[in-house]
């Protein structure tokens, strides 16, 4: 009976942790605070609609649609808004100001981005990053404005999905 206990002790145990496993804090980058239209997320091979209150994750790709819009506060106070049709990801966000790690890239594929910086780009100018297919801004003032249109490429690829 006792080794009944157990066991069932550390099958409660085991499941209690699983959801702390699966997120781990180190990796929260921010959440999601508004959406309009068509918007998701790309989380690995899951496409997830995006919402309002959802938490992202380094190595999210969000992503809208012609009518949408995106609105994200990240952990260091960064604000982004992406418009419709863009493609931004989360490729590094490092924020432990305590330990002095600052750094924060993210990849503009396509669309428009309007980013306020926050404690990472006041605390360490130029570690925040934005990465574009022209090339690479290092955020040392406080709003930028990234419009990328698209290319006849990204159409003719669209339309073939």
């Amino acid at each position: 009976m006792a080794g009944l206990r157990i066991s069932f002790f550390v099958v409660v145990m085991v499941f209690t942790a699983l959801p702390v496993l699966a997120e781990d804090p180190q990796e929260l980058v921010g959440s999601i605070t508004n959406v309009n239209g068509t918007a998701f997320i790309l989380r690995g091979d899951q496409e997830i609609a995006a919402e309002k209150g959802i938490r992202l994750f380094q190595a999210d790709i969000l992503r809208t649609g012609d009518d949408g819009s995106i609105g994200v506060v990240l952990r260091d106070d960064t604000t982004l808004s992406l418009g419709p049709r863009s493609e931004l990801q989360m490729s590094e966000f490092q924020f432990k100001p305590d330990e002095g790690i600052l750094g924060m890239t993210l990849n503009m594929v396509k669309g428009t981005l309007v980013y306020i910086s926050g404690q990472i780009a006041k605390l360490a100018p130029g570690s925040a990053k934005v990465e574009t297919p022209a090339g690479v801004a290092a955020v040392r003032g406080t709003e930028l404005l990234i419009e990328i249109p698209e290319t006849k490429k990204m159409k003719r690829e669209e339309k073939s999905k």
